[in-house]
């Protein structure tokens, strides 16, 4: 018969104060890297919000082009997004849709092409003051020269970008600044 072998008392575990200490290392470590991760999230947000408005104002065009005009990208009048009576605002999100009576407004007849929201805590602002956009035959946006998109995070004052749409429909981005350059 064999006889089994206890290990001694102090080797066989960790202490309570051990542990304990080890805790106290980790919520250290964690409360100091806090910060820069909600400044990380805000900046993904933004560029999130960047490349889809990016994105639907690309499709804007490409749509124009393809149906002869007749394309509206629009700020979202959504009730579900509570008061929003500035037009420069685009907080609730947009709708890219085809304007089949050239109104300005969608229809229920009207075809719906695209929608989408920015993340929570992200303002959009159209610069140029209006509700909807109406493109033409050519994938320009009609009675507009140039116009901007600035969006900025309501969270991190430093995290800003706007869009810049040329007279021609170019796109560019500027990612730290809040208007378009001259």
């Amino acid at each position: 018969m064999q006889r089994r072998m206890h290990a001694p008392f102090h080797a066989r575990g960790l202490v309570l104060v051990e542990v304990l200490v080890a805790v106290g290392v980790l919520v250290v470590l964690a409360a100091l890297a806090l910060p820069s991760f909600a400044a990380i999230s805000e900046r993904l947000k933004l560029r999130t919000a960047v490349q889809a408005l990016t994105s639907s104002l690309y499709a804007a065009r490409a749509e124009a082009l393809k149906r002869g005009g007749r394309v509206v990208l629009a700020r979202n009048e959504n009730a579900d997004c509570g008061a929003n009576d500035e037009r420069a605002q685009w907080r609730c999100g947009w709708l890219l849709f085809a304007d089949e009576d050239e109104d300005g407004t969608r229809e229920p007849s009207d075809e719906l092409l695209q929608t989408w929201q920015p993340p929570p805590g992200i303002d959009v602002i159209q610069t140029s003051k209006r509700a909807s956009l109406r493109l033409n035959a050519w994938g320009q946006f009609n009675g507009l020269g140039a116009l901007g998109f600035e969006l900025r995070s309501r969270a991190d004052a430093g995290a800003v970008s706007v869009i810049c749409v040329s007279s021609g429909g170019r796109l560019q981005i500027w990612p730290g600044v809040d208007r378009c350059p001259s």
